[in-house]
């Protein structure tokens, strides 16, 4: 006797769910071991050259023609970071 079409669908449906839980039990869902210190490397690394801009009025870390660019360089170091946050599981 022939399968009705409602039911051969029914079937593929539970086979491909059945398919993604196997295939999501097994991918890990970590990030790898050097995220984390990266992270927190660039929050800190921009956390220091902003306070190093503010102290010396922007003549160091590196000496750019505006001494406004330090502040640009060190938020942008700690916006990395911080987009890095949400990869991090």
């Amino acid at each position: 006797m022939p399968e009705s079409k409602r039911r051969k669908a029914a079937v593929e449906k539970r086979k491909y769910q059945r398919e993604r839980e196997m295939k999501a039990e097994r991918t890990p869902a970590t990030s790898p071991s050097w995220w984390a210190p990266v992270m927190v490397g660039l929050m800190i690394l921009g956390l220091i050259i902003v306070v190093t801009a503010y102290v010396s009025h922007g003549s160091l870390p590196i000496p750019f023609p505006n001494p406004n660019y330090n502040l640009f360089l060190g938020f942008g170091v700690m916006i990395c970071g911080f987009l890095m946050t949400m990869g991090w599981k």
